[in-house]
């Protein structure tokens, strides 16, 4: 039998490689919020990818790493479906609603939010925050400052709450604490709203202080 032999081919590699950025960034972040922060490892992740944990180390020289490549994932989330065109107190509304979510969605990673908090990354975010905000160049980073930790600070007391299993509030007794139990019952029922009525004061001391 004449005619040209075929090819072998060899059980080759696959046409997308197993090892990126987002696949190892997906896989550790369903590992939090399934089991946890402290079961994250390098290991854990190469076991959920199929890969070796050797092969993983390549890209990610150690754990501290790959918890950095988380924080600028969900970081990434936080801008998703945002309006840019919006008017400058409702865009602000939006990001600071849009990063509560994300914290409260992955709460047991949301420590790493603080320690490995990628600001290289946000000086985009904070420039054309800037860039038609209508207050005094004088309040700028005082706004920034403020705007930062209001949001951070009420995503990272929810996702405490929440990994602890905890109420935002506990039951108190109307007797002892008359005021604050006033304070509550009339105050927005969803804490969603309650933040958002919160982020809304803010924007008005924004306006009293500085003006228009």
């Amino acid at each position: 039998m004449t005619g040209t032999p075929k090819k072998r081919t060899r059980p080759g590699r696959p046409l997308k490689p197993l090892i990126t950025r987002e696949a190892t960034a997906s896989h550790a972040i369903r590992i939090i919020d399934s089991e946890g922060l402290d079961a994250l490892s390098v290991q854990a992740v190469a076991r959920a990818m199929g890969v070796t944990a050797p092969s993983l180390y390549y890209h990610f020289k150690d754990k501290d790493e790959l918890l950095a490549l988380v924080a600028y994932e969900l970081l990434q989330q936080m801008g998703e479906g945002a309006h840019p065109d919006a008017p400058w107190e409702e865009r602000m509304i939006e990001l600071s609603v849009n990063t509560r979510r994300v914290i409260l969605r992955h709460a047991s990673a949301a420590p790493l939010m603080l320690r490995f908090f990628p600001r290289k990354l946000m000086l985009g975010a904070y420039e054309a925050t800037l860039k038609d905000c209508p207050y005094p160049r004088r309040a700028h980073a005082a706004i920034l400052d403020a705007m930062e930790k209001l949001t951070y600070g009420a995503a990272l007391f929810g996702a405490a709450a929440t990994t602890h299993h905890m109420p935002a509030m506990p039951d108190i007794s109307a007797e002892r604490f008359p005021l604050l139990a006033a304070a509550l019952d009339v105050a927005p029922a969803d804490e969603e709203a309650l933040f958002i009525e919160t982020m809304r004061a803010l924007l008005d001391g924004f306006r009293a202080r500085y003006g228009q």
